[in-house]
């Protein structure tokens, strides 16, 4: 993550850049311009450039601006307030950000740019609970031990090693005739994470220590089963209730994600004959296996692809757009996935008044939100040197090197 400029960093490095006179790169969608920084206040910063560069921005135009002293490098988004002849005004956020040096400058997009993608599963259709979690399909890291080499030797590896630490466990499958029933079922089926019940006697985690989210706490638990818990009382906590008087002591349901299908969960427990407590050691042992096996169904075409369908693209907003990558915004209230960090794409971006679009992969790098919208950040996968030429012209002047080129040689 890109570290912040403090307060007091701030306005040095903004008096130091006035007195010496540095140059101030300003980037827009397909247009840039040097300038150097006549004044400054809490709001905004004035630059002084030639009067044809300023004449290439408008008011309200979304900027990056990029500045250093003595090797201090950092940058800012701002808007243009006003242009005046060889001047132009920015506004200027509480915090600015030391350069995180991207492998290409980000730049608003064009208004005239539209970003479509979709996602790796449109052609699955598969009679399974759907989650609100999507997950991509690829071999974890391996650290358990499991039999990777047959599904077979997968299953009898996971019976075996799970036998040795847990009094049962077990591997559940759903399909048209076997749908989730159990309130355990139905709230990973809906969330599509992990279930860590520590004990039987105790509220669920209030907390989640893994930052790509894998467990699911107590808030989310109560926010599953709504505001009938009021009326009706909680029904997991009756269901703890009632395995508790059975002996059982500690349990565990972590989903198998098929993309943000849940095709099955596997299952861990311990009662009075293992009395041990469950903790997120066996939330990393169901989890590793969770997912080796969901690769190893699509290895093995488990699920048929279905080639008569046909997907709509999600149109998220762009936020930034660079050579490298993007950042993308969509709003919580209608887009109920969400995407998990290694996500792969399919981009489509393509313009007004372009006769061909630009098509390339990309991997959700980072992900963050708000109350209103999820952010995603992409980073751009192997793209074809002509998708990137085209990208470059989109959103660079003139397709220059020097504006297209990595923020650590970015020269200032």
């Amino acid at each position: 993550m890109p570290k912040l400029v403090t307060f007091i960093e701030k306005e040095f490095i903004l008096n130091q850049v006035q007195k010496t006179g540095s140059r101030v790169v300003v980037f827009g969608s397909g247009k840039s311009l040097d300038g150097r920084l006549k004044c400054f206040d809490k709001e905004t910063l004035v630059l002084t450039t030639t009067a044809q560069g300023a004449e290439a921005f408008k008011s309200w135009d979304v900027v990056s601006v990029f500045l250093s002293y003595q090797s201090q490098r950092v940058t800012f988004p701002g808007k243009v307030k006003k242009i005046s002849g060889g001047e132009l005004v920015i506004g200027l956020p509480e915090q600015l950000i030391k350069a995180p040096q991207r492998k290409a400058v980000r730049v608003p997009p064009p208004k005239d740019m539209r970003l479509e993608f979709f996602l790796q599963n449109e052609r699955i259709r598969i009679d399974c609970p759907e989650s609100s979690e999507y997950a991509e399909l690829e071999m974890p890291a391996l650290s358990v031990g499991f039999d990777t080499g047959t599904i077979s030797g997968l299953l009898e590896s996971f019976k075996e090693k799970a036998s040795t630490m847990y009094a049962r466990s077990g591997i559940v499958m759903f399909n048209k005739n076997r749908r989730p029933e159990s309130v355990e079922e139905r709230l990973i089926s809906e969330i599509g994470r992990t279930l860590l019940v520590p004990s039987t006697n105790s509220p669920l985690p209030a907390a989640d220590p893994y930052p790509d989210g894998r467990i699911i706490t107590q808030s989310m638990a109560d926010a599953f089963e709504g505001p009938t818990v009021f009326l009706e009382g909680s029904a997991l906590e009756r269901s703890r209730a009632e395995k508790t008087a059975a002996g059982i002591v500690s349990e565990l349901y972590c989903p198998i994600l098929y993309y943000q299908y849940v095709v099955g969960y596997v299952y861990l427990m311990n009662d009075e004959e293992r009395k041990t407590c469950l903790d997120y050691r066996t939330v990393d042992f169901a989890w590793e296996f969770s997912h080796i096996l969901a690769y190893s169904l699509k290895v093995n075409n488990y699920f048929k692809l279905d080639d008569d369908y046909v997907a709509d693209p999600y149109k998220p907003q762009v936020v930034d757009l660079s050579a490298g990558g993007c950042l993308l915004s969509m709003p919580k209230s209608t887009f109920k996935v969400k995407l998990q960090s290694g996500s792969v794409l399919d981009i489509n971006i393509s313009r007004d008044d372009a006769a061909d679009s630009v098509t390339m992969k990309g991997r959700v790098a980072r992900k963050f939100d708000d109350r209103d919208n999820e952010y995603y950040g992409v980073a751009f996968l192997n793209a074809e040197q002509d998708a990137l030429v085209e990208l470059r012209k989109s959103l660079y002047a003139d397709d220059s090197s020097r504006f297209a080129c990595d923020e650590a040689t970015l020269e200032l």
